[in-house]
Parts: structure tokens; sequence; C-alpha cells
């Protein structure tokens, strides 16, 4: 049995290089972005009013009150060459670009039109360059905007619009494969007769896959059977990661390991000291990574945010993927038996100031009704054997966390 330590470096050591993709921009919303993306202009590409307003000489305006002629009109879009002369102001909508001759824009607060005379009514006084975004304040031309390795949000789907970049260089996303085995699974439209329960493991771990943007394939349930989980984890082995959910302990009927070694896929741990999730296996071959993870539904999961999680986020160009860490005050006292670091689950809220730990109440690592309560995991050290009410813990905020605090 390794630490999860050792086991993380194991898993890193053997993750494959990331390929790069061209996509439409429209497609690449949370994709990580595989280049540098550069402005192929200004932004602005000319000096453009702040405000609606009047554009205007602020040496004009430095004795204001003042009336000064109107000479026009300019607004955003407009393509009219304007020149402002002296006593003179044109008025201006926000966006609209600055008429030759004028350096400030007075805001529609401080000044007043008079149709019948033409002119305009100035309040208060400006300095050059009020309410004017100058060409180029936001890029200039050659200028990098998006820097390789961010993961694009919507606010950077617009800065991809701003330069017209309609297709750009993600990193590709990995092939991911989740199969089930075990003689009791049924399928959850079906009723489970005595010692037969639904299958529940390949859609948390589905939806799990799902949550990093990636859309697994679900390869059903295999039987207890050599034979038959052979020729399934051969189907799946054609993809980049291979997600087994049961099989992977000691007992009798347990054959993942047995069958990897068969398909000279080879097996880099297979014991890890956590709780839950001991019988967590890692294994490879030339172009798969295989995770057998163990049956029980919290195992599962739990080992899927530990260990798989990581793999799929650098595979998918993120540099940091890992569950969020926050240190807070434990609100109850927990126990374990030393041995092993545990994940246990929790409610984790920020309360006056700190993060407030609260443990849920929850059965073992079978009690997903129970587990389904929390949205954080605590960190319990595997040299300890009890925390008190009051100490510092560490927790791993789980994916959903915002919806579930």
């Amino acid at each position: 049995m390794i630490s999860i330590e050792e086991a993380h470096r194991r898993i890193l050591d053997n993750l494959p290089p990331l390929r790069k993709e061209r996509v439409g921009f429209q497609e690449s919303l949370g994709r990580v972005l595989a280049e540098d993306v550069l402005a192929d202009m200004d932004v602005p590409p000319f000096d453009r009013a702040a405000v609606d307003g009047y554009a205007l000489r602020s040496v004009d305006v430095r004795a204001a009150p003042v009336e000064l002629e109107l000479a026009g009109e300019l607004r955003a879009g407009s393509e009219a060459d304007a020149t402002l002369g002296p006593g003179q102001v044109i008025a201006v909508t926000t966006g609209a670009p600055i008429p030759a001759g004028a350096d400030a824009v007075q805001w529609l607060e401080h000044a007043q039109h008079s149709p019948d005379t033409g002119r305009v009514r100035i309040r208060k006084s400006l300095e050059p360059g009020d309410n004017i975004v100058p060409r180029g304040a936001e890029a200039c031309r050659g200028t990098k905007v998006l820097s390789a390795g961010c993961t694009l949000g919507p606010q950077d789907l617009a800065v991809l619009a701003t330069f017209g970049r309609t297709r750009i260089n993600v990193w590709q996303r990995p092939r991911v494969a989740v199969l089930v085995t075990g003689d009791e699974l049924i399928e959850i439209h079906e009723t489970p007769r005595r010692g037969q329960i639904r299958n529940s493991n390949a859609y948390s771990l589905s939806a799990q896959v799902q949550r990093m943007g990636i859309q697994p394939d679900y390869l059903g349930i295999v039987r207890d059977d050599p034979v038959e989980l052979g020729r399934s984890i051969a189907g799946g082995l054609d993809r980049d990661v291979l997600i087994v959910s049961g099989g992977a302990s000691v007992g009798k009927y347990d054959y993942l390991k047995s069958v990897l070694q068969d398909l000279n896929v080879t097996i880099l741990f297979s014991r890890v000291a956590v709780r839950p999730g001991k019988p967590t296996v890692f294994a490879r071959n030339r172009s798969a990574l295989v995770f057998g993870l163990p049956g029980n539904p919290v195992s599962s999961f739990v080992s899927f945010e530990i260990f798989v999680r990581p793999v799929l986020g650098r595979m998918c160009g993120h540099s940091r993927p890992d569950l969020f860490r926050v240190g807070g005050v434990l609100q109850e006292a927990m126990s374990q038996a030393p041995g092993r670091t545990s994940f246990l689950p929790a409610i984790a809220r920020w309360d006056e100031g700190a993060w407030r730990i609260h443990p849920v109440s929850w059965k073992g690592s079978g009690d997903m009704i129970g587990f389904s309560r929390s949205n954080a995991l605590v960190v319990f050290p595997g040299d300890r054997g009890s925390i008190s009410a009051g100490e510092h813990v560490e927790s791993l905020l789980l994916p959903d966390f915002f919806i579930r605090s």
C-alpha cells in the first residue's frame, strides 16, 4: 500500500503529452487556450467618447459657465469626419469618435442646449482628456490580449470576438469511457430482485466527467466474469482514459488486476492509504490510462475526485485542476482509525470571516444518500485518530460547492 503522495507522483509521471485542436471560438467555452492571442488592431481604434455629452476644447470652458455654439452631432458608428473650431461643441454619444480639435467631453448633466439659439451652456470646466478613451487605451495592435493556458470564459469569448478570432487552438480533451462491473448490478429502469441493486456508479462517474466538460462513453455493466471483463476492457482501451468501477479489490470475483495483466496493461499501483478508496488501481499501456475504482458508491465518487480529476484536468490543459482547498474551523469532533488519510463528507460555510466545517452524518462508503448532503471533504490526516471541535482542518470543496452552499 502506497501513500497518497506517492500515488499522485506515479500518476503525474505517466501523463501523456497534450494535443492541440482548432475549434470555432463559440465552441471554446471552458476550453484551455493553446496559443497566445494578439490584438489585430488598436482598441479602441480611435479616440472615443466615454459618455453621452458634448465634445469641446477644454480651454474654452476654463471660465465656466460659458455658452458655446453647437456645431453638429456624432453618434456611435458614425463614419463622418468632423472638426471642432474655437468656441464650438459637437454633441456625441457614448462610443462616438472624438472630432478633430476636441480634447474633452462634458456630460449631458453638466450642459444645457437651447434649441432657439443653437447654443449650449456648459456649467463646469474640464481638463484635457476628461471623458475620452484614447486610441489603443485597452490594447495596441500586436499586444497579447489572451495567454496560452487560460481557461476560456464568457469574457474571453468577447475578447476573441473583438479581434476577429473565429477559430483558435485549444488543448484537446481526452476521450473517456466508463465501465462498471458486478453480478449484482442492474440498470436503473429495471426492478431489483433479491440480491440486486440498481447501477448508480456509472451515472455519478459520468456526471463527474461531464462536470469537467468531457462527454464520456458509457460501456455498460459487465458481469464478474474474466472473459467478458477482458473483452470490455480491451474495447475501452482505444480511449485515452478508461474508468472501471468495481472488481478492483482482492475478493474471489475481483478480476480487474488479472485481466489488465493479461492485456499487457502495466499496473502502477493497486492500493493507496486513503479512506474511502484503498483498492484504487492505476494502470497504463502505450495509449491509454486505466483507473480501477472501488465499487462502493462513495468510494468511487471520492476516488474520482482525488485521483482521476487531476489527470483529466491536466489532459485538458488545466494547470491546477485539483479540488480547491480551504482551511477552516471544525464545528464538531471527528474520529477515525489511524493509518490512512481520510476524506470525509462535510458542509463548508463562510461565516463571520472564517470557514466553518460541519461534519456530515453518514453510514460509510455505501451511503451515497448521506454523502449527497455534503459540499466538501474534510482531510483527516492518517497519523491522527481524533480531531476536536475548534481545531483547524483542511477541506476540499466539491465541484458543485456553490450550488450546495
